[in-house]
C-alpha cells in the first residue's frame, strides 16, 4: 500500500499500472490516481483546447490560469483530431513568435450530448 504525498490518501500501485510503465525500473508513483489524473507532472501544463483549425494546422489552447498559448500540430503526440474542449497536457517551449504548447497529449474529450 502506498500514500499519496499530495492529499495523503492510500492507494495500491496494481499490477496494472506496473505493466504499463515504459521501464520496470521506473519508481513507484507518489500520487494517487486521482491526484495523477487532476494534477499536471512537473514541468507540465494543463489546459483545454480554446479552438483549432485543421486546415491552418494550429490552434490555441486555454492554459489553466486564463491566458492562452498556440500550439501547432506537429506537437500533437499522437493525438487524431484536435477539437475544441479537449483538455491536454503539455510542456512550454519556445517557437519563432514566442511561447508554444509542445509535447501536447490527450488526456479527455468532452462527451458529445445526445439531442432527443
Amino acid at each position: 500500500m502506498l500514500f499519496c504525498e499530495r492529499c495523503g490518501v492510500s492507494f495500491l500501485w496494481t499490477a496494472e499500472e506496473q505493466r504499463q510503465q515504459e521501464d520496470p525500473g521506473n519508481a513507484k508513483p507518489d500520487r494517487c490516481p486521482g491526484c495523477r489524473l487532476l494534477l499536471a507532472v512537473a514541468g507540465r501544463e494543463r489546459g483545454v483546447v480554446k479552438w483549432y483549425n485543421e486546415r491552418k494546422r494550429y490552434g490555441f489552447v486555454t492554459r489553466t490560469g486564463g491566458s492562452e498559448i498556440f500550439a501547432h500540430r506537429s506537437n500533437f503526440d499522437g493525438m487524431g483530431r484536435v477539437q475544441p474542449g479537449d483538455l491536454v497536457e503539455f510542456a512550454v517551449g519556445q517557437g519563432e513568435k514566442g511561447l508554444m504548447a509542445v509535447d501536447v497529449r490527450l488526456l479527455a474529450q468532452p462527451e458529445k450530448s445526445s439531442d432527443g
